[in-house]
């Protein structure tokens, strides 16, 4: 990112202001700040989700409007809350269509998606639909999306929510393993909440700035 800005229609402040970030592979970057800061906001920019008033954002030299494919492909993007499932599909059905979606080649679907099951440890749950499901097994599920492609960067809006102590451990495990293979995160989450993990970078929102933590 590079001197990106994002104002509100309506709002006379940027709620992002001149921001400027490299993530390093191999590094996961946690971004912390009050609710409101811009966390969120710094995340859909870097997914390409919405586009900065000003500044450019680019991953491997990849344009998220002129590059859409290729950029989608190498990120994976957790958003906040528990939207993107659908009550009657199951979890299965789930990573096979986030496998489409994430233009994954056709003949590595079925391994990618038996993999991620194992991985979160949703095998038992592979057939159940996801309106039968605990808010903690749906954002494993959430997660297992998240990192089904193996993407090169990967974007976690406060991923904790719901996730038990067992779920934290996949998700950290998961995300040791993206280190080790190049990757990199950036984890954005309220200030002092434990992340199980200890981040390379810490950085908070303030102001529409981003700075040291």
């Amino acid at each position: 990112m590079r001197g990106v800005v994002k104002r509100w229609r309506g709002q006379r402040t940027a709620v992002l202001d001149g921001v400027s970030l490299d993530v390093t592979p191999g590094t996961v970057t946690w971004v912390g700040g009050r609710n409101g800061a811009g966390k969120t906001t710094l995340l859909r920019i870097a997914a390409g989700l919405i586009m900065a008033d000003e500044g450019t954002c680019t991953l491997r030299g990849l344009d998220p409007e002129r590059d859409r494919r290729k950029y989608q492909t190498n990120l994976g993007f957790l958003s906040g809350g528990n939207a993107g499932l659908y009550a009657r599909l199951s979890v299965r059905a789930h990573l096979e269509m986030w496998s489409r979606l994430a233009f994954v080649p056709r003949q590595s679907h079925r391994a990618l998606v038996d993999r991620a099951l194992a991985r979160f440890e949703l095998v038992e749950l592979a057939d159940r639909r996801v309106d039968r499901m605990s808010m903690g097994q749906r954002q494993r599920l959430r997660v297992a999306m998240t990192f089904l492609h193996e993407p090169v960067l990967v974007l976690l809006d406060e991923p904790r929510n719901s996730l038990d102590l067992d779920g934290l451990a996949l998700l950290v495990r998961a995300l040791e393993d993206l280190r080790v293979r190049g990757g990199a995160a950036i984890w954005c989450s309220p200030i002092g909440e434990e992340l199980g993990t200890e981040p390379d970078v810490r950085l908070v929102v303030e102001d529409g700035k981003l700075v040291p933590a």
